[in-house]
């Protein structure tokens, strides 16, 4: 392109052939532009001519935040990776390879919509391993659930105990074969305890207790036997009462026959006062005694 000058003495006429020399040599005539450029002016025309190279000979990179960026012809696009998060391989001819590293650390939070799937047999999360089906705490020997915590049934570390549910109520059984269950502590229950029995069946056993005004003590003996409640009958024997006395109170007065009495079971000194009757003969001599109660 010429370089013209225009003085300062030239006359409007030497301005006005310069400049449309200088249009028509320099710049070109405007009826030969490509229908391509749309434009009127030199800068959108400039624009649509980088994008028409650029539609051509290279392309353009564009990020989730919308910034983009030109590569033309000739130009180098270089993809970084980042340690541990992502990696990248150029290969030829024309491949460019995205992928993960084997360990991936992830900065701030990780948020997935769908399943989370791990192959693998030990994963942690924090202070917590998940190894198999079983959960355990790296970092101490209790885990601290805060939240209420529902399962189907809780195991002890054999299997010995066991506390689920059987139809709608909650139950708490023992394993073993002689079903064995250890109260290390003081259970307190409400008024009542339910026995079931050997079947499970519309009858069961229950005791119960009036409420209390003060406290009481009910102590069952270091002994085997079978509990005489009030409305039994034949259950009290001899040998229930040891060094004892029934007083007469207990003892309706037309309760005790001749025929409860053993022959030869009373003796005098089972009487309260004794008198004895005394057959002699001529001499004066006894020929028999005879006790019998006195006044």
């Amino acid at each position: 392109m010429a370089f013209k000058t225009i003085a300062q003495t030239d006359t409007l006429e030497t301005f006005r052939t310069t400049f449309n020399a200088l249009s028509t040599e320099d710049f070109g005539d405007i009826a030969n532009l490509s229908g391509a450029i749309s434009a009127t002016n030199l800068v959108d025309a400039m624009n649509e001519t980088i994008g028409i190279a650029t539609s051509t000979a290279g392309f353009t990179i564009a990020d989730d935040t919308s910034s983009s960026q030109i590569i033309a012809g000739g130009d180098t696009l270089t993809a970084l990776g980042t340690a541990n998060q992502i990696r990248t391989v150029v290969s030829a001819p024309d491949t460019l390879t995205l992928s993960f590293p084997d360990d991936v650390t992830i900065t701030n939070d990780l948020t997935v919509t769908n399943n989370l799937t791990a192959s693998g047999s030990t994963h942690t999360l924090g202070t917590i391993e998940v190894s198999g089906n079983t959960l355990r705490s790296t970092d101490s020997t209790r885990i601290n659930v805060n939240d209420t915590f529902r399962a189907n049934a809780l195991e002890t570390t054999t299997g010995a105990m066991i506390i689920d549910e059987l139809g709608s109520y909650p139950r708490i059984r023992s394993t073993r074969g002689d079903k064995f269950f250890i109260f290390d502590a003081i259970p307190t229950f409400n008024s009542s305890i339910i026995f079931e029995g050997s079947s499970a069946d519309d009858f069961e056993t229950t005791i119960s207790v009036t409420n209390p005004t003060a406290d009481r003590t009910i102590t069952i003996p270091d002994a085997s036997g079978t509990i005489v409640l009030e409305g039994s009958s034949n259950s009290v024997t001899s040998a229930m009462i040891v060094n004892g006395t029934i007083s007469t109170d207990d003892i309706a007065d037309d309760q005790i026959s001749e025929a409860k009495i053993a022959d030869d079971a009373v003796g005098q000194d089972q009487l309260k006062s004794v008198v004895n009757l005394q057959i002699l003969n001529s001499s004066g001599g006894v020929l028999k005694s005879l006790y019998g109660a006195g006044a």
